[in-house]
């Protein structure tokens, strides 16, 4: 199992919002990052973090 940090990026707050998920793998977190950047109106953005690595970005369109 592989620890994750999202970074949730929400329109209301000036700083993100952060999760730690503990999943399988990079694919599994994606999956799971989608999801929450869909989960709520706000959600602007959601970055992917492993360790001091950022792993990916994923982005609302429009935002």
């Amino acid at each position: 199992m592989r620890t994750f940090s999202f970074y949730i990026h929400d329109q209301r707050y000036s700083v993100p919002t952060l999760q730690i998920v503990t999943v399988r793998d990079e694919e599994r977190a994606r999956e799971l990052a989608q999801q929450r950047l869909y989960e709520g109106e706000h959600h602007l953005a959601v970055e992917v973090v492993e360790g001091q690595d950022e792993l990916f970005r994923l982005e609302r369109q429009g935002a």
